[in-house]
């Protein structure tokens, strides 16, 4: 009984203290419960209907994303042991005098054959075993120790291996089919042929080494292998190197195509046929997707397939290897990539409802915490009751009490007084940059006054001055921009107080100020500030010991109107002149757009120049050809203008030889805008220490990392012949004969090391070479053509598809 009355109690008691905050609490609490019910419902129910398909599909997109890596890391694998290998049949050991080697005599060559073999063994994961075979009168194995062999079907079987044209290729036939017996017995000892023990022992091979080297008679062997011809320059094998590739391995490489346990992935030939798969699913279901996948027209895909009232997602595609094509077959159940999806709807359906309880109730406490504010303000005003007199609710009576405040107003304006140079300078900075160029003039002017500007019957100045030479001096560092800034805003203000009534001195922290100035209307004003330039330039050339590029705007009567005057000076300082000493530009003036008569020249020859450094990864070359580059840009150009522009183009052109490499131009950068930052340099050193840390060295660093210096040696060796001898007839057979390796695998480092292909490289600097000849000789077109390395006709065509025009018209245009 005790307890319902004291249910009853608590809401009477509730309703009373909702009646003594007052009217707007209980329509603020209101207004709050029915926003927070109703938006939270709809939510969870939206969710819960329409959110589920589409998190399915995009689980869906994950996984077939997710195979494709797996697929690509694959072929990467694959890659790396195709290259090693052709790497290790070139290399000098397996040259042309092992046909014709005593190895039992050359003991020791034999043994660092052998380690040779067991270096190549230990070079990829991927790799299980490796054999080398030597065809001749007596045929030799190596695996990795020496052996000679005598059974018949065991050297048939490597010569058939050897037969094959092709220099390097992929095979899954079972070599050791023959080889269990393919090493001939010595009176029931060994299969390895009689020699004295001192020179078994340094060869390396003991008794159980040499037992453990033979494969089990009449075992089936389903390995992979990768042959290759040796030596790999030569037009007339010998030999060939076969590695045996770990099947466990590359069946855990499988196993990632798809990041389920159940399912099946298996890889298959250009025939058809099995090369491995993981073993995860029973051989009728692999049978059955094999079937289904050969018979689509398409070669790569994906498809939902059902089988045994499961449903499956198959992703296939090829896989390209040496002379061969691979197939690839992934399938995961469907059931494995939704589960979660179900379980996650149902979670979010719980969280929406018990959101919704909770926004009921916080919505209250929200209201109250809200309130909260209204309430102590209240009390500021009445004491401690908290509650607005009856009739009007608590903002009303708030304003009525604060209406009472508005006396304090004038105290306040008249503390601002002391703020007055900040507020001015923070007004001035927002007109000059355009940020009011809404407001009318009537509301500019009444600024002004309040500021403590006199503005009727008067006109507008501007007087900007550019600090430039400061790190000749050497007196000041990079980082110092602010503080020499400080101190001519500083020498300015003391020396415009003598001469000047209204004025006010802003500081860009860039090496730049600037003067706003009022003069009356009545007054000529461009002299007084010219002296007023002048004994700022004297002053700042003695103090600080830099120049001084000083521009005057012409006179404006409206105060909207002083953004468009300092623009024009912006513009105009972009005319000054790179002649190293003070300058002083009045826009009244109009020869102050024009140009000296002439054109700037551009240094294409130091740009080419520094291009092939960085696409060399020549560090120092690239450094010294970018100061080069600085050095003739100054001396070609008349203005900053178009030294900002010169500067401009050579970042483009980086930019675009980093995009023909393959490099992300943005990413070495680090998002920077290069080209906006470039734009508001003015200083060329400084221009050309941007371009050094954000392009060039971050490019040079990139390019040093992916190219190693085994494969850089041999490429720079092939792309100093190429410049030396481009106008004779260059091909990539000669090039890679002349390297001592094969065309295929000179044409793959050249275009790892340069970002190029080998035939662009040759074009684009024979190319450049009879651009130069056009610009800087009067040599007839079909002598330039000569002197390339082209016939005319063809010269003619492939200039015109490289440049966009004829060779007669470059010259014309040049």
């Amino acid at each position: 009984m005790r307890f319902n009355r004291l249910l009853v109690k608590l809401p009477e008691k509730a309703w009373r203290r909702l009646g003594d905050r007052g009217s707007f609490y209980r329509q603020s609490l209101i207004l709050f419960l029915l926003i927070a019910s109703i938006p939270g419902f709809i939510t969870g129910v939206c969710i819960y209907f329409f959110a589920v398909g589409g998190m399915e599909r995009d689980l869906s997109d994950m996984h077939r994303s997710q195979v494709a890596e797996r697929v690509r890391n694959i072929d990467d694998q694959l890659a790396y042991l195709e290259m090693d290998l052709s790497h290790w049949a070139f290399n000098p050991r397996f040259g042309s005098e092992l046909k014709e080697l005593d190895y039992v005599y050359n003991f020791l060559e034999t043994y660092d054959i052998t380690k040779t073999l067991v270096v190549v063994n230990g070079s990829h994961p991927l790799i299980d075993n490796v054999e080398l075979f030597i065809d001749r009168e007596e045929p030799v194995l190596f695996k990795p120790g020496y052996y000679k062999m005598a059974d018949p079907e065991a050297i048939q079987m490597y010569r058939n291996l050897l037969a094959d044209r092709r220099s390097i290729y992929w095979t899954g036939r079972a070599v050791e089919e023959g080889s269990a017996r393919s090493w001939t017995s010595n009176g029931g000892k060994s299969n390895v042929e009689a020699m004295h023990p001192e020179d078994a022992d340094a060869l390396g091979m003991d008794e159980l080494s040499r037992e453990t080297a033979a494969v089990r008679d009449g075992a089936e062997d389903d390995s992979i292998r990768l042959v290759h011809r040796i030596p790999g320059e030569s037009p007339s094998p010998f030999g060939v190197l076969v590695v045996t590739v770990k099947q466990d391995r590359l069946a855990n490489l499988l196993k990632t195509m798809t990041p389920y346990n159940e399912g099946a992935t298996f890889l298959l030939d250009g025939s058809g046929q099995y090369i491995i798969s993981d073993k995860s699913e029973g051989r009728e279901l692999q049978a059955r997707l094999r079937e289904e996948v050969l018979k689509r027209k398409e070669k790569a895909g994906t498809f939902l397939w059902e089988e045994s009232a499961v449903t499956y997602s198959v992703s296939y595609g090829p896989i390209r290897r040496v002379e061969a094509e691979w197939t690839y077959i992934s399938a995961a159940p469907v059931t494995a990539i939704t589960s979660p999806v179900v379980t996650l709807s149902n979670i979010i359906l719980l969280i929406s409802t018990t959101g919704l309880l909770l926004a009921l109730l916080l919505s209250w406490l929200a209201s109250r915490r809200i309130y909260s504010p209204v309430e102590r303000l209240i009390r500021r005003f009445d004491g401690e009751s908290g509650r607005p007199p009856r009739g009007i609710n608590e903002f009303q009576y708030i304003e009525s009490q604060w209406s009472q405040a508005a006396s304090v107003r004038r105290d306040l304006e008249n503390r601002l007084t002391d703020q007055l140079p900040s507020l001015r300078t923070g007004f001035l900075f927002q007109l000059m940059q355009g940020h009011l160029y809404t407001h009318s003039e009537e509301h500019l002017r009444e600024r002004m006054k309040r500021y403590g500007w006199e503005t009727g019957g008067s006109r507008f100045y501007i007087l900007h001055f550019q600090l430039t030479g400061w790190e000749q001096e050497g007196r000041f560092t990079y980082g110092d921009e602010s503080l020499l800034t400080f101190a001519a805003a500083n020498i300015m203000e003391e020396l415009a107080a003598a001469r000047l009534d209204q004025y006010n001195v802003l500081n860009f922290h860039d090496l730049s100020v600037a003067l706003f100035v009022i003069l009356p209307a009545n007054q000529e004003g461009s002299e007084l500030l010219s002296e007023l330039a002048g004994e700022v330039t004297s002053a700042v050339n003695r103090l600080l010991r830099v120049q001084v590029a000083a521009a005057l705007s012409r006179p404006v009567n409206d105060v909207s109107r002083v953004t468009e005057a300092y623009m024009e000076i912006e513009r105009a300082a972009g005319f000054r002149r790179l002649i190293g000493r003070n300058q002083l530009l009045n826009m009244q003036d109009p020869g102050v757009y024009d140009l000296p008569d002439g054109g700037a020249e551009y240094p294409f020859g130091t740009e080419l120049e520094l291009v092939q450094a960085m696409r060399r990864g020549k560090r120092e070359e690239a450094e010294a050809a970018a100061g080069r580059f600085l050095e003739e840009a100054v001396k070609a150009c008349r203005t900053e203008t178009e030294l900002q522009q010169t500067m401009l183009q050579l970042l483009g052109s980086i930019r675009h030889m980093m995009l023909e490499t393959g490099v992300n131009p943005l990413r070495l950068s680090g998002g920077a805008n290069l080209f906006g930052r470039l734009s508001q340099l003015r200083d060329p050193q400084r221009m050309l220490k941007l371009l050094k840390e954000k392009a060039i060295l971050p490019f040079l660093s990139e390019r040093e990392a992916l190219a190693g210096v085994e494969l850089r040696r041999l490429v720079e060796q092939t792309i100093d012949y190429i410049q030396k001898h481009y106008g004779e007839d260059i091909s990539l057979e000669g090039c890679a004969d002349l390297a001592g390796t094969s065309s295929y695998t000179l044409s793959k480092l050249f275009k790892q090391v340069t970002g190029t292909n080998f035939i662009d490289y040759v074009t684009e600097l024979r190319i450049n070479r009879a651009k130069e000849l056009l610009r800087t000789t009067d040599m007839r077109v079909a002598e330039v053509a000569e002197a390339v390395g082209y016939q005319q006709r063809y010269f003619n065509r492939i200039f015109k598809k490289h440049s966009g025009v004829t060779p007669t018209q470059y010259r014309e245009k040049a």
